[in-house]
């Protein structure tokens, strides 16, 4: 009995063991999220997938290619986890800090800088009040030029199409000081298109 007694207690020590070395690997962002209140991600993209072009050009074989970043539009909003509170509430409202992108693939294939491009970081400075209805629309760069520079989009020649899903986390703190974040999903297509373009979209 007492060495049976002897190996529950190691085992229970190694579990233990186990979960804090595992809550140790946690993003910041994702722990003591303890906020009286959601930060929600209700809309990446308008809903629609992301074409990304890896190459713009001409066309014209005088001319060099060229690269550019992708944006998409993240509705956000806050909301009370009671639905009795009342909204708004200046200790509640949330500090936008930053964002995070990774990306994966459904395949299984997940190695970032083999198959799929590397997650990023990015910072954000924008205050949003608590409220009961209605989003905030925040502009965020995800997918950098860097990473059209390198594998796995650097291998995406015409007429091929590398799907990915992109996973979008904001993060942030409330004015009390309490870490909030929110994640949503959408869907990016890297190709190169062959848009006949002269200039960055939206530059």
């Amino acid at each position: 009995m007492g060495e049976k007694r002897g190996m529950v207690g190691a085992a229970v020590v190694m579990t233990l063991s186990l979960a804090v070395a595992m809550a140790g690997c946690s993003a910041d962002y994702a722990e003591n999220n303890e906020a009286s209140v959601n930060l929600i991600v209700a809309g990446i993209n308008g809903g629609a997938v992301l074409d990304s072009d890896i190459r713009f050009g001409t066309n014209d074989p005088t001319e060099s290619d060229f690269i550019c970043e992708d944006e998409v539009t993240v509705s956000l909003a806050v909301r009370h986890k009671n639905p009795n509170a009342v909204a708004p509430s200046v200790p509640n409202a949330v500090l936008l800090t930053g964002y995070e992108v990774q990306y994966t693939r459904t395949d299984g294939r997940g190695t970032e800088g083999v198959d799929v491009p590397f997650r990023i970081t990015g910072a954000v400075s924008l205050g949003i009040d608590v409220a009961n209805s209605g989003t905030v629309d925040v502009p965020i760069e995800v997918v950098r030029r860097q990473a059209k520079l390198e594998p796995p989009l650097t291998n995406v020649q015409q007429a091929e199409i590398l799907s990915v899903n992109a996973t979008v986390t904001m993060f942030g703190e409330t004015v009390s000081g309490k870490r909030v974040s929110g994640s949503g999903a959408f869907q990016i297509d890297f190709a190169d298109f062959g848009d006949d373009e002269t200039s960055c979209p939206g530059n």
